[in-house]
């Protein structure tokens, strides 16, 4: 077998349909994401990133890199092995990584704060009550977002430089090649000649992945899934569970180069 060699460049908008069709691949066996697949509003992670990365191309606060497959010989084929979104806090346009392939959108201009309404004497209109959610699963994503939202505010107050991941997928077909390490080694590497740190909300089967390439376990969310689940594990027979799944906030830490 001829050895593989990676090619880490910029996504590109006429990747994203692959893109995409791999993140549903390797999340088919996900715990969390396979339970949201049997709601009443079945959960599609190949729709989500159909709808999400072109967005996320346009964002000047985001790098997208693919790993390329460009093995010697007559296997190379040129697939898009897997995929890191990065996020950048705190950086100018100016301090942004050069990628090759990378379109560099145009810094956005920060948007102007609505102005207030002229306040009334008036008692404004009562908003009606929320109805309480009835979609288990939809209350299963407000309470991972919730966290989310407290991490970050702990995590990247105003004024904090890091960068954190916004989503890692590796293609079935190449995982156990060290395509997600190479993905994490670029930011790390990033994080060591900046000075900053890196986080990741992981997955409960990434985060071994991330210890390896220096992430650290900050702290953890421990969802019982059956408490949202709106049935049992299809084809598990009677009794199957769902199970605990456990998302881990995780940091790396610039070393000195």
């Amino acid at each position: 077998m001829s050895k593989s060699s990676f090619d880490i460049q910029a996504l590109t908008l006429g990747d994203v349909p692959a893109a995409a069709r791999l993140s549903a691949d390797a999340f088919e066996t996900d715990r969390q994401t396979e339970m949201k697949g049997s709601g009443k509003e079945p959960y599609d992670l190949n729709k989500h990133w159909l709808e999400s990365l072109p967005s996320l191309l346009r964002n000047p606060r985001i790098v997208i890199l693919k790993v390329v497959d460009e093995a010697s010989g007559d296997e190379a084929s040129g697939d898009v092995m897997g995929y890191c979104i990065w996020g950048f806090r705190g950086f100018q346009p100016e301090e942004m990584p050069v990628v090759e392939g990378r379109s560099h959108p145009p810094a956005d201009a920060s948007p102007a704060k609505p102005k207030d309404k002229q306040e009334s004497s008036a008692d404004p209109e009562p908003k009606p009550e929320p109805e309480p959610e009835t979609d288990p699963i939809k209350r299963l994503e407000a309470r991972t977002s919730a966290d989310m939202q407290a991490w970050m505010a702990e995590a990247m107050p105003e004024g904090t430089r890091c960068i954190f991941v916004v989503g890692l997928s590796v293609s079935p077909k190449y995982q156990g090649r060290g395509v997600g390490s190479a993905l994490l080694r670029w930011g790390t590497r990033f994080c060591d000649d900046n000075g900053v740190f890196a986080w990741v909300q992981s997955s409960e089967p990434a985060w071994r992945m991330y210890g390896k390439s220096g992430f650290q376990v900050i702290r953890a969310l421990d969802m019982d899934l059956d408490e949202y689940a709106p049935m049992p594990p299809p084809n598990e027979g009677p009794g199957a569970k769902w199970g605990h799944y456990v998302f881990r906030y995780m940091k790396y830490l610039p070393k000195k180069r």
